[in-house]
């Protein structure tokens, strides 16, 4: 029989450093994906509890209109008054603070505006999460509520900052399970204010 040598597999050197430039960037990307999803180089709008990033002043102005209702507001016109939005979100937070009886200190998050649920859905996915999409979500990892256009309404955004409030205060996220019956607590007795 005849006898053959073989040679040990050696890696190309292009090819191995090209897929160590690619694993590099995909740990990176696995890291920074979430945030980069909430990341917009739109515009960004600063209240007391909230960074609000949307693409340009006519979402602003619908979302402001949109988390308005229910709040004694409805003569007040979000394109006359530019500190409108700052008034009625941290106006909510301190709403929903007050009914879980939960003041966390340093609470900071940001609202992600999308026009539409399409864009909503898009970002859900982007998180990993599976199914449909809700009207809007909270991600603790993000710190970063995700809102539509389409679907938004001060009592959708103030369960998803009871979620905030609620994570924030307890350091470690509560079990799903609680934080939707107190976020729903919150639902139910938010006109009560």
């Amino acid at each position: 029989m005849p006898q053959t040598t073989s040679k040990p597999l050696t890696p190309n050197r292009t090819h191995g450093r090209a897929f160590r430039t690619a694993l590099v960037l995909g740990v990176l990307l696995l890291f920074t994906l979430p945030s980069a999803l909430f990341a917009e180089t739109g515009k960004v709008y600063q209240t007391s509890y909230a960074e609000l990033r949307y693409a340009n002043d006519r979402d602003l102005f619908t979302f402001t209109r949109n988390i308005g209702s229910g709040m004694s507001f409805l003569s007040e016109n979000p394109e006359k008054n530019p500190l409108l939005a700052k008034s009625r979100v941290d106006r909510i937070v301190d709403m929903v603070e007050r009914l879980l009886d939960m003041r966390p200190p340093g609470l900071r998050f940001s609202i992600r505006i999308f026009r539409s649920q399409a864009e909503l859905d898009r970002a859900y996915h982007g998180l990993g999460l599976m199914g449909n999409a809700p009207a809007a979500f909270y991600s603790h990892t993000t710190l970063s509520i995700a809102v539509s256009l389409e679907n938004i309404t001060d009592r959708i955004l103030a369960h998803e900052i009871a979620h905030a409030v609620i994570c924030r205060y307890f350091g470690t996220p509560p079990p799903m399970r609680m934080q939707e019956v107190l976020a729903q607590y919150v639902d139910r007795h938010l006109g009560e204010e």
